[in-house]
């Protein structure tokens, strides 16, 4: 059951009005949680909203434990994916397509690495600036500056989940898969 972490940038917090900038995706090893593939970035401004909604469509489409997704709220992720689906696939998806589906999200983690704190919790990750810039560069077409943030990101998240994965596995005996 291969692991991918899964993220998007949109132009703001309504899925049904803004549209979705970015979705990047990575392969994720099951065993250490270290990106054991490239990250890919699929943008909007390069394909259009409607081709990176259907690239992702069509890799989440099969088999649910082929395409497992790994981030931080990934409710956000999917409400969106919700709305794009529905609009550019012409299908009737809900959010419980997507939420009963295998998938880890690390926001209660970030949560109890941030003392148990709701508001915040996000800046445990260690990344450099705001998500709340990237419709701004994206107006601006500064799109460098997206994928900057992008990479920034996709980079925290995979650190912090590399130390979450070791430490909970070491503390509450995780299964050794190697043995």
């Amino acid at each position: 059951m291969p692991h991918y972490y899964l993220d998007i940038e949109t132009t703001g917090l309504d899925e049904n009005k803004d549209e979705i900038i970015t979705i990047q995706y990575q392969k994720i090893s099951v065993l250490t949680g270290e990106p054991i593939g490239p990250l890919v970035i699929l943008k909007a401004w390069e394909y259009g909203e409607e081709n990176i909604v259907k690239e992702i469509a069509a890799l989440m489409s099969g088999d649910p434990w082929e395409f497992v997704p790994v981030g931080n709220n990934l409710t956000f992720e999917f409400k969106f994916l919700a709305v794009k689906f529905r609009k550019y696939l012409d299908k009737e998806i809900s959010m419980e397509y997507f939420v009963t589906r295998p998938h880890i999200d690390l926001k209660p983690v970030m949560i109890l690495a941030n003392g148990g704190k709701f508001k915040g919790c996000h800046l445990v990750l260690g990344k450099k600036g705001s998500g709340a810039n990237v419709p701004i560069w994206y107006k601006e077409g500064r799109f460098d500056l997206i994928e900057d943030y992008v990479i920034d990101e996709a980079d925290c998240f995979m650190e912090f989940n590399m130390q979450a994965q070791k430490i909970l596995g070491q503390k509450f005996g995780g299964i050794n898969h190697e043995n």
